[in-house]
């Protein structure tokens, strides 16, 4: 995908957001207008505004690099905080929708009849949602980067302004329609690249990869490396560099990496040829056979 492409699409899914949140407009006469939608969303409509907001940055990006980077047992996380939402909906979304409060800090002053703890809870809040939203915002930075060279501010601008226009034109009601829009646009994200793949590779009449085999690269690949990273090479591999590699600024430069470990710089790109090991990050070893099913 080209640049222009890339801009077409993130300026496409930003306008259908926008309209999302439109047609999801309903004035607003009361609290739970605005708040929780009159209660009115349909079931299926809320689970799949819940699906769309647990497939996030986080999950959506940030588990598959750190699989990428680290190995399977990253996987962890993925399960971690799905066990935590599910203790957010138990022990916190009941309680507060049993009591008739719309916020947490409503709920505390109404349970503990005090000014200071409400006070205590929305700073709490606050800093929650905060460090909830800047890997959020980071990674909408990075991958607008990505895919259209823009620079990293471009992308946190983009999403704030796209959840503004959200959240202020017709509260819940708006963000669970873009939420349960974007969950299907997520899903199908997924899913047309994994199909895709499989008939490519049928087609090729490559064989399945054993499970016993250690991840190479199929064809010659560019890797960008954004962040500073030690990683291990299994065997020796000839690769080209631009940027910087074990201290020392390269400029498309074909550089024979040997068995070990090796230091590449950040906003570094490394080029590998068709069937070379996969590197990995210095103290993760690679997964091989049933090792996975033993998480």
């Amino acid at each position: 995908m080209n640049s222009v492409q890339a801009i077409a699409a993130v300026a496409l899914v930003s306008v259908a957001t926008a309209l999302f949140s439109v047609y999801g407009l309903r004035p607003g006469r009361a609290t739970s207008d605005f708040y929780v939608a009159s209660r009115a969303v349909s079931p299926f409509r809320n689970a799949s505004a819940i699906g769309g907001e647990y497939l996030s940055a986080a999950s959506f990006l940030g588990v598959a690099g750190l699989v990428l980077a680290y190995g399977a047992d990253m996987l962890w996380f993925g399960v971690g905080y799905t066990a935590g939402y599910l203790v957010l909906l138990a022990f916190v979304a009941a309680p507060l929708r049993r009591s008739g409060a719309y916020t947490v800090p409503d709920f505390a002053e109404a349970r503990l009849e005090s000014v200071r703890v409400r006070r205590l809870t929305a700073l709490l809040v606050v800093l929650t949602g905060w460090l909830y939203m800047l890997p959020q915002l980071q990674g909408a930075g990075l991958t607008l980067r990505t895919v259209t060279s823009a620079p990293l501010w471009v992308g946190p601008v983009v999403v704030t302004t796209v959840v503004m226009i959200t959240v202020a034109s017709g509260g819940m009601r708006s963000v669970t329609f873009v939420q349960a829009f974007q969950y299907w646009l997520k899903l199908t994200a997924l899913a047309i690249p994994v199909i895709f793949l499989l008939l490519a590779w049928r087609a090729d009449g490559a064989p399945w990869p054993s499970a016993d085999t250690p991840p190479r690269f199929r064809e010659t690949t560019t890797v960008s490396v954004q962040q500073a990273v030690r990683v291990e090479v299994d065997e020796p591999v000839t690769v080209t560099v631009s940027g910087s590699l074990e201290g020392r600024q390269l400029d498309d430069t074909t550089v024979r990496l040997a068995e070990g470990e090796h230091r590449i710089g950040e906003e570094t790109e490394v080029e590998f040829p068709a069937g070379a090991d996969v590197p990995h990050t210095v103290g993760q070893e690679p997964l091989e056979g049933n090792d996975w099913s033993q998480l």
